[in-house]
């Protein structure tokens, strides 16, 4: 295989870093590498001593057997990264982890055995640093494929495994209580999926059934049970549907033979085996999507100003933004993505242009999909907020030589919004949102590709909402401030954590009345008597950005936990 250069950039597949810790010489860097199995990296002063390599004054190893190919390239990429960096330089920024059992307190202020409840996450049990977390992107990827959800024909999901693993890894859907905020659930929009969707049948639920094993199945293998609910379910089926049989870990670990079960379907429609466990680029609602998509070659493409749209679940926004299209001549062909109607995905190819909604959770498959197509495609930066959605839609009025016509739409709405924008302004000059920060999340939260699309600071100024940024420094660190965009310095005071204690306090004192975070119900911020919002407040879309105001004022003006949230707080 050839090896990658480490002095080179980063090529292909990103790896996250989901957190870094110290012990005496040694630093513990715990990569993710989408399709494999985490890495932890560890890096010591340079000793002469056998390394996976050395630059001019550390020595990179890994704890684990053989690598994986892309474990080697982000080995490569970590290396070329740190060519120059000193080992004192890393620790500076990093407390250190104790030698031997938790009674040894931790510069910085993880928590202790009394603390460890707090704050617990999927990917990130051990975390010394998760105390003071409060965005957990890591764990929004993890479940990113909830995001996504096959509609059209009756599409029937058969998981085969226990029923614990729903509790482990949920349906993210809506219906049930999560314990992240994930951006691609919507549960503050009033109005429910809008009736009359093009395809007739892309709002239809999708069947899910599991085959529910149990200690004796596990013991003399599952393969009869799978086979008996498909047997069971071929009796129903229709030519149109189409059946997805879902892997667990336990079936892989008992040796159950899932291929053979779904080689034996004598149902109607289509059957496919997804194996949860397969490479990343095995991806079969992409290999579905592109079917569909390719079943339409040959129609006729339309000429006039016809579109697709990529990126923007179905919801009042997406009706919104379709009609102030349509007043101005522009017909949206199909809308899909989140939703897929397999159905509708046959007329992708009868428009001449897509735009696709910046989003790194629909961005492989717009990779794999969308942009191999001999479609023209933009890629404008998301409609959030009044000023980037009118630039969105001028973008898209600029493309289908509709310009004008947009233009004078779009004046005309803002004519008809612009009192209530307006108020809300005034409303949100009297408010101030509250983010806790260090260097790596105040990146995150200005950079909207690691946001679902969302430039979260940028909404808040603009609407006119003063900040608060609760920034961590360590103990004995002089307090630093990240280098701040100038539209977030002018509307920003700073106030400075150095442990639990003094979060809360900060958290207290900060004038700030809502305080963003990716946990459901964050406790750390309702017993300080703050109110949580997240990326779920944010809407895309002129009518949207005053849905996003309003439910921000909302938050501002909630007195709730101010009175009750001491309450709230674990004893």
């Amino acid at each position: 295989m050839k090896r990658a250069d480490p002095n080179r950039p980063p090529a292909g597949e990103p790896f996250t870093v989901m957190s870094m810790t110290r012990r005496g010489r040694s630093v513990t860097i715990a990569i993710a590498v989408p399709g494999e199995p985490d890495l932890a990296v560890i890096l010591t002063p340079r000793d002469g001593k056998p390394a996976f390599v050395e630059t001019r004054h550390l020595s990179i190893r890994y704890a684990g057997d053989a690598l994986k190919p892309r474990h080697e390239e982000a080995l490569k990429l970590v290396a070329g990264g740190l060519r120059d960096a000193t080992f004192d330089a890393i620790v500076s920024k990093l407390p250190e982890m104790p030698e031997a059992g938790p009674e040894t307190p931790t510069a910085g202020g993880p928590p202790d055995a009394d603390r460890s409840h707090e704050v617990v996450t999927v990917d990130e049990w051990g975390s010394p640093d998760r105390w003071r977390t409060f965005i957990f992107r890591r764990e929004f990827a993890r479940n990113a494929s909830s995001a996504i959800r096959l509609t059209g024909p009756r599409v029937i999901t058969v998981s085969h495994g226990e029923s614990e693993c729903r509790y482990a890894t949920p349906q993210i859907d809506g219906r049930t209580v999560s314990l992240y905020n994930y951006p691609w659930v919507r549960p503050l929009e009033a109005a429910g999926r809008p009736e009359g969707r093009r395809g007739g049948v892309g709002d239809e639920i999708p069947c899910y059934f599991s085959t529910d094993l149990r200690d004796v199945d596990i013991i003399t293998g599952g393969t009869a049970k799978l086979r008996a609910v498909l047997d069971r379910l071929a009796a129903s089926t229709v030519d149109t549907d189409v059946v997805v049989v879902k892997s667990t870990c336990v079936p892989h670990v008992i040796g159950d033979d899932m291929e053979g079960a779904v080689a034996r379907w004598r149902g109607k429609g289509r059957i496919r085996y997804d194996d949860v466990f397969a490479p990343a680029e095995n991806d079969l609602t992409a290999e579905l999507f592109a079917a569909a998509i390719d079943k339409g070659r040959g129609r006729r493409r339309s000429r006039g100003p016809l579109m697709n749209l990529a990126g923007i679940a179905v919801s009042p926004a997406l009706a919104e933004i379709e009609a102030l299209l349509g007043a101005a001549g522009i017909s949206v062909n199909c809308a899909l993505i989140p939703e897929i109607d397999l159905v509708a995905a046959e007329r992708w190819r009868d428009a001449p242009c897509q735009v696709l909604l910046p989003n790194p959770y629909y961005a492989p498959l717009y990779k794999k999909v969308l942009l191999p197509l001999p479609l023209d495609t933009l890629t404008p930066a998301a409609p959030y907020g009044v000023a980037a959605a009118e630039a969105w839609f001028g973008r898209v009025g600029s493309a289908s030589a509709r310009a004008s016509a947009v233009k004078t739409v779009l004046r005309n709405r803002r004519a008809e919004l612009g009192p209530s924008i307006d108020s809300l302004r005034r409303s949100a000059a009297a408010a101030r949102l509250g983010f806790v920060i260090d260097d790596t999340s105040y990146l995150t939260l200005c950079d909207p590709s690691a946001s679902a699309g969302i430039p979260v600071l940028d909404v808040a100024v603009e609407l006119g909402f003063g900040i608060d940024f609760l920034v961590y420094a360590p103990s004995g660190a002089a307090p630093a401030v990240p280098p701040l965009r100038p539209a977030h310095a002018a509307a920003a005071a700073v106030h400075h954590f150095s442990d639990p204690e003094s979060l809360e306090k900060s958290m207290r004192s900060a004038p700030c009345t809502a305080v963003y975070s990716d946990l459901y119900g964050d406790e750390r911020i309702t017993s300080a008597g703050k109110t949580p919002f997240s990326l779920q407040f944010f809407e895309p879309g002129l009518e949207g950005a005053v849905r996003t105001a309003e439910r921000l004022v909302g938050a501002c003006a909630n007195t709730f936990f101010g009175r009750y949230g001491r309450h709230a707080r674990r004893t």
